[in-house]
């Protein structure tokens, strides 16, 4: 004990305060500290409505959700409108919706097959004719003055 005196005796020379009241005032500061950042988390938890330990280093929030989650309650709604529909109509909605789509392409097929009849005979696209049977022809780049009139003789010959 006479040594542990010795040593603070000397440490209160160099120091200018015993070696006990800078241990206090290093748990007060360290004690403040702690209280200034729980006072931080309560405010951040108060503006974003969420922990601070749940933003990562990118600044992302993790959210961690419990129970069910959005999709599988949509889900089981979805699969309890099948059995309502199913047992309406007696047969299940997705056999419908695959006689649709057969339908469906089995008139995108003709319709393809009407247009390509249509060019064959008239010798142009059924969307250049307007709804007065007028057809449009796109015309592409630069047209001379000269074509324009080979054009306009044309025309005035039909008439």
């Amino acid at each position: 004990e006479e040594k542990l005196a010795e040593v603070k005796c000397l440490y209160n020379e160099k120091f200018g305060a015993d070696a006990e009241s800078e241990d206090e005032t290093y748990h007060n500061q360290l004690q403040r500290c702690q209280n200034s950042l729980s006072e931080l988390e309560a405010l951040f938890v108060q503006k974003y409505r969420h922990d601070i330990n749940d933003v990562d280093e990118d600044v992302c929030v993790w959210i961690e959700t419990t129970g069910h989650s959005r999709m599988e309650t949509l889900e089981e709604k979805l699969a309890e409108v099948k059995c309502l529909y199913y047992e309406k109509f007696g047969t299940s909605a997705e056999s419908e919706d695959a006689a649709y789509d057969s339908q469906l392409q089995r008139c995108e097929k003709s319709l393809n097959e009407l247009e390509a009849l249509f060019a064959q005979k008239f010798g142009h696209d059924i969307n250049n004719v307007d709804e007065d049977g007028s057809m449009w022809i796109e015309m592409t780049g630069h047209i001379c003055r000269e074509t324009l009139e080979e054009k306009l003789a044309e025309v005035k010959c039909l008439y």
